[in-house]
Order: C-alpha cells, then structure tokens, then sequence
C-alpha cells in the first residue's frame, strides 16, 4: 500500500494534498480534478475512507460514482470503474492509451459487470499522458452533459 492521508481527525486541504503529492505529479493531480469540475460540473465530496484507503475525493453524477481521487506520498491513485459497455469502448481503443491506463485495462480483474481499475499516477514522465488517459475514460464512462448557449 502506498503511503496515503489516513489520519481522519483532521480533513487534508487543496494545498497539504499538494504539498504530499509533490511537483510534478501534483500538476496532473490539479489537472485531472480541473477537467473533472469545468467538464461535468461537479463539487468532489471528501470521504476519510478509513485507515486502508484514506482521505479521497469522490466526484458523483446524480449520486453515482463517475471517479475517486486518493493522494498519496509521491503519486496518486485514481478509481475509475467501468460497466462492461465501457470497458469494452475502452478496450476497443487500447492502442490509443499511454502505458499506465493500457496495463490497468488489461490486467484488472474483471467482475460480471465490468471492472473497478486503481490507476496510479507516479512517475513525472507519464503523469500527464496518464491524466489525459484517465480522462478518455471518464468520458466513455459518462458523456460531459450539453452546456447551455446563452442567447444574446
């Protein structure tokens, strides 16, 4: 286990994630939870997540899970679970990921439904074709909705 934020008497904020993240990873971390807010418009909720997962963001469409973000020392692991629609969708296009998503699509286990992937986001040289990986499968998971044009 990766060493994450578990103390649950005290809430981490934006910036003591930052600071145990660390440069450069905590730039794809700031990244992803940036695409996740201005593409879905969705507030994180933090969870303490008890001593074996800790502190987490948990970002929700309509009460269902779209991702979970845990800091960790050094990196950061990003849940993203997929149906077995979208994992399909995601497996199609296999090629087009980076090598950090392609090893969590292939070597997940799978349920009969789909499969939940941990993806961690630790090494500087990957973090970010990591993030815009993560975020190809946020979006097989659930299309962004329609923004709404403002008539002048």
């Amino acid at each position: 286990m990766h060493e994450r934020m578990t103390d649950k008497t005290i809430q981490p904020s934006d910036a003591d994630m930052i600071q145990v993240i660390g440069q450069p990873i905590a730039e794809a971390w700031t990244a992803l939870r940036q695409f996740l807010v201005e593409t879905y418009d969705i507030v994180p909720i933090f969870n303490s997540g008890g001593r074996r997962y800790g502190w987490n963001l948990q970002h929700r469409i309509g009460g269902r899970p779209l991702c979970e973000m845990y800091p960790e020392h050094g990196s950061f692991t990003t849940l993203v679970i997929l149906g077995k629609v979208e994992l399909g969708q995601a497996l199609e296009r296999l090629e087009t990921f980076g090598p950090t998503v392609r090893r969590a699509l292939v070597e997940t286990p799978r349920l009969h439904d789909g499969c939940w992937m941990y993806i961690r986001v630790a090494d500087a040289l990957t973090c970010q074709q990591d993030v815009q990986d993560i975020e190809q499968l946020i979006l097989i998971k659930k299309k962004p909705p329609r923004r709404k044009t403002s008539s002048s």
